[in-house]
């Protein structure tokens, strides 16, 4: 588990690494961006504490993870995407799973951490990410005294959903869930070219780093 000040880099070469053959923490994230992970329309994730994070911080419990779509509050917050987006809150829903389950079709690779410094840089990402500023003020704004992490994600399609029971552990706004029993991924593909998510992860972080300094 890592948290508190930056102090380690990863960069975008270590998302050549072989694939694990199984996972058994999951990430929870919004359908409609685990979505734009599938597709490749974002590599980046923001996020800040979740309401019921142990310390009350976000932390990062594994660097390789399942990606886990969660669905409250996407209705409620439909103004929060990018216009063009806007349809996907509703295909999502139907394809979503019954509450007993939770579906996975993809897993992701956090390659970098970067602490954002000036949540001004962010708004010069657009081409990257599918929320709108609604979202960013929202993300930004919300507890300013805890600082805002940028998650860049190798994301993997898996060659069919894994379905698996939901429990009552797994429910809640936290971040992470650690699965009863680990899930095998044989067989993924990257989303993105080794060549196409590094250069991505380069000039999305040389826009932020121009306001931000630290990276885990």
């Amino acid at each position: 588990m890592e948290h508190g000040p930056p102090t380690a880099q990863m960069r975008p070469d270590s998302a050549a690494l072989t694939p694990p053959e199984s996972l058994s923490i999951a990430l929870k994230e919004w359908a409609v961006v685990i979505r734009a992970l599938r597709e490749g329309r974002q590599i980046l994730l923001l996020r800040k504490g979740g309401i019921r994070e142990e310390s009350g911080e976000f932390e990062v419990q594994a660097r390789e993870v399942l990606l886990s779509p969660t669905y409250e509050h996407q209705t409620e917050q439909a103004g929060m995407l990018q216009p063009c987006y806007g349809a996907w809150l509703q295909e999502e829903q139907r394809r979503r799973p019954p509450d007993d389950q939770i579906r996975f079709d993809a897993w992701a690779r956090i390659t970098e951490i970067v602490v954002v410094r000036n949540p001004r840089a962010l708004y010069t990402l657009k081409s990257q990410h599918i929320f709108d500023d609604a979202l960013l003020r929202f993300r930004t704004e919300q507890a300013p005294q805890k600082p805002l992490f940028a998650l860049f994600l190798r994301t993997y399609v898996l060659p069919r959903p894994i379905v698996v029971p939901m429990e009552v552990d797994y429910y809640g706004c936290k971040s992470w869930i650690s699965l009863t029993k680990a899930v095998d991924i044989p067989d993924t593909r990257p989303v993105l070219s080794d060549r196409t998510y590094g250069e991505r992860v380069r000039v999305t972080r040389r826009l932020l780093e121009e306001e931000t300094s630290h990276v885990v």
